[in-house]
């Protein structure tokens, strides 16, 4: 696998093992162009469900491209959108598309099953 590849891995698991693992949300502006929208997005989730924990289960490189498939669960402990705490432990996957232009993501999307997640909140998919 080219060096490039390689470093691109390593900075999008990054994401996965600093930034949502370990709670770090400052690294956004180390790993993102723009990260003001990563870091809100992450401190309102992680405020919802401290001690969410994602791991990756794949990830695919080509050039300056990077997908990311990943898993997350934790528990609804804290308030999130118009949904009180739940206390129930949620689990869910996604995926992640980023594009990485020198040592920062300059594009990303994400995929995930949010209405699942409602649904787990809400106890219609016990």
């Amino acid at each position: 696998m080219p060096r490039i590849e390689k470093q691109n891995k390593a900075l999008v698991r990054r994401i996965y093992e600093d930034m949502w693992n370990k709670g770090d949300v400052s690294v956004a502006s180390e790993i993102f162009v723009r990260p003001e929208g990563v870091e809100r997005f992450m401190r309102e989730f992680l405020t919802a469900f401290p001690g969410l924990h994602h791991s990756v289960e794949e990830l695919i490189a080509e050039g300056d491209r990077l997908v990311a498939r990943f898993s997350a669960e934790g528990m609804h402990t804290g308030p999130w959108k118009q949904y009180a705490p739940s206390g129930k432990a949620i689990h869910y996957t996604g995926v992640t598309v980023a594009q990485i232009k020198g040592d920062k993501i300059i594009h990303h999307r994400t995929w995930w099953d949010t209405m699942e997640l409602v649904e787990q909140i809400r106890g219609e998919n016990s």
